[in-house]
């Protein structure tokens, strides 16, 4: 129990998972230095909160499919890349760039989401009737593009967005590869 804290000490000051599969039976933080980024090479399971902090100039990709997070929450990162097996639910994030979120359930936010200098996509992949719920919170997504992906057979069954920027702009939503109304 309790919270397990990293901290990148090497020169590139990059925190990188590799070797086996990593699993964190409590809360993961994360934070690298401003020299580096958070990267994988192996499966990660964190069953708490993982807190994410690569500094605004550098990226966060945890792209495994073999990821298993419960709550993920980024304080600072530029491009963002997050991947989960099952569902995954974004606590307060901060993103400098671009943020990509897959997962294999649904989609949800317990947090605000900040991502208004780049273009965010959420992936429904490989769940059938998975929902992406980022409407509950003051997200600012400015005026980027924010978008709604099928893959791999998954489906969206319900979307919700909440935008509070005053350059707002509709989403797209492409199913099966297929743009829909948006």
């Amino acid at each position: 129990s309790g919270t397990i804290a990293l901290n990148a000490g090497n020169a590139a000051g990059t925190i990188t998972f590799s070797g086996g599969a990593s699993t964190f039976p409590a809360a993961l933080n994360l934070t690298s230095t401003a020299a580096g980024g958070i990267t994988q090479s192996t499966g990660i399971s964190v069953t708490g909160t993982t807190t994410l902090a690569a500094g605004a100039g550098n990226n966060i990709t945890l792209d495994n499919a073999a990821n298993n997070f419960s709550t993920v929450a980024v304080t600072s990162g530029n491009n963002v890349t997050l991947r989960d097996a099952g569902a995954i639910d974004l606590g307060t994030s901060t993103v400098s760039g671009v943020l990509s979120v897959t997962a294999g359930g649904n989609i949800t936010e317990s947090g605000a989401l900040d991502v208004a200098a780049g273009a965010s996509t959420f992936t429904i992949n490989t769940a059938l009737l998975a929902d992406v719920l980022i409407g509950t919170q003051a997200n600012n997504f400015a005026g980027q593009t924010v978008t709604f992906n099928e893959a791999a057979g998954g489906t969206i069954r319900d979307v919700s967005l909440r935008n509070t920027s005053a350059v707002a702009v509709y989403p797209t939503i492409t199913t099966a590869g297929n743009p829909t109304p948006s």
